[in-house]
């Protein structure tokens, strides 16, 4: 055999970590009245596409991690080291002066279900000194995240991530 003939091969051997991740969304804008698409889509992404934002918080060292979907509206988590993840929060927002904060509660090893909702997701996380860290969402099903533009004071905006899609930080 040649050597392009094993190319395929090695191609199905690359680990799903290493291959882009796909994200399918609609983006709702929201009031009182009712909804409207403002946005939709399938967002493929690398690693290199998410976006990082440290800091530290009475002594620990946090991450927000966002994807941009498109025009602005990004979806994300704020990470940090655990002894056991026990929860997490997910995070959607087009500026940065947007709230959201979205928990999801550990149900098995893996699974975790929104609090407000009980969509499940199943994760992956990473072994770190101090612990473990989320590296990954695997939506189960369509999810909703919330946001408030600007200091509204009812929700504003509503990004629907749709089931089968990874969310991946690392």
């Amino acid at each position: 055999m040649r050597r392009r003939d094993f190319l395929p091969l090695a191609l199905l051997a690359t680990p799903a970590l290493l291959r882009a991740q796909v994200v399918e969304y609609e983006v709702r804008e929201v009031s009182r009245i009712g909804s409207r698409l403002i946005a939709q889509g399938r967002r493929e992404y690398e690693i290199s596409n998410i976006e990082v934002y440290p800091y530290e918080r009475n002594g620990q060292r946090i991450s927000e991690k966002f994807l941009e979907l498109s025009s602005g509206f990004k979806i994300g988590a704020r990470i940090f080291s655990e002894k056991q993840l026990s929860g997490f929060g997910l995070l959607a927002r087009k500026d940065d002066t947007d709230f959201s904060w979205e928990w999801f509660n550990k149900e098995s090893a893996s699974r975790f279900t929104k609090l407000q909702g009980g969509q499940a997701v199943e994760v992956r996380t990473y072994a770190t000194p101090f612990g473990e860290e989320l590296t990954q969402v695997r939506f189960l099903e369509d999810t909703t995240l919330r946001f408030k533009h600007s200091g509204a004071a009812d929700d504003t905006h509503h990004i629907v991530v749709k089931a089968g899609s990874v969310l991946r930080f690392r």
